[in-house]
């Protein structure tokens, strides 16, 4: 572990001022809240035309931050990227998924930066065979206008705390032999990044496309459960324009895993567990 591997909070917040008054966004960094999705929804409903340009919230500690299916997420301070951003939305809806198409360009951006982050099905992303980072994607009415809520947290240094049983932890800190790379850069990447890409839905399906064959769980062995309770193993293959993962059976017949299911990755001789 490298526990020393902070991401100074005061310096990233200048930097994103200064990255949001060249964007045009509205931008509040935090030493601490409850939850950046909270806040950034509150401060969208409090402006007059709601978020009529991108809004983004980042915070030093969240001290109620929440993953996918309600688990918890730790978020201390100095221990990785914590933020929110709210995006207009158009009427239309998208033909990609968001949230993988986000993970996708993200995992790009670590990975130009040093990092071999990967996207796990259906919106993490993993370092080697730990959960480095998580994403959760609302379409929803916000200060009376239809917008994208995003969320996004990333662990710099792996939680110091106790972790959630379903998922072992990884942290940047942690790549290769311990990354060293500039941290401030690389949080600026990623939250500009995010916004971006958030507000281009005509690019979420070339983000896609990329992720097809490329992301953590292809061809390795996996459980499905069913969002109807029904269980079921094969190998997962790609990923579909859609979002849904192929899943092959043991007797060749390909299914889909939709959002309203969960996969993961079986337990090899070795006990590795990627989801």
């Amino acid at each position: 572990m490298h526990r020393d591997a902070a991401l100074d909070f005061d310096p990233l917040a200048r930097q994103l001022q200064r990255l949001a008054a060249r964007r045009g966004w509205v931008m509040a960094a935090r030493a601490s809240v409850d939850s950046t999705n909270d806040r950034v929804r509150a401060l969208v409903e409090s402006a007059e035309g709601g978020a009529r340009a991108p809004v983004v919230v980042v915070a030093a500690e969240q001290t109620a931050g929440v993953g996918r299916r309600g688990a918890r997420w730790l978020s201390a301070p100095g221990d990785g990227l914590w933020f929110s951003l709210v995006v207009p939305a158009g009427p239309e809806l998208p033909d990609a998924p968001p949230g993988l198409a986000l993970a996708g360009r993200l995992a790009g951006v670590l990975q130009g930066q040093g990092v071999p982050a990967t996207v796990k099905w259906p919106n993490d992303l993993y370092l080697d065979e730990g959960k480095l980072g998580g994403l959760m994607i609302e379409r929803r009415r916000v200060g009376g206008e239809v917008c994208w809520l995003a969320g996004v947290g990333i662990n710099w240094r792996r939680p110091a705390g106790p972790l959630d049983a379903e998922y072992r932890a990884s942290a940047i800190s942690e790549a290769g032999d311990g990354w060293q790379g500039d941290s401030i850069a690389l949080a600026l990447a990623l939250v500009e990044a995010a916004v971006i890409m958030m507000s281009r839905p005509a690019d979420w399906p070339g983000e896609m496309a990329g992720l097809s064959r490329r992301h953590h769980g292809f061809g390795k062995p996996v459980a499905v459960e069913h969002g109807n309770g029904a269980r079921t193993t094969g190998i997962a293959g790609v990923i579909r324009p859609d979002g849904d993962l192929d899943i092959t059976r043991s007797d060749g017949r390909v299914i889909r895993a939709g959002a309203h299911d969960r996969v993961r990755v079986l337990l090899d001789r070795a006990g590795n567990d990627s989801y």
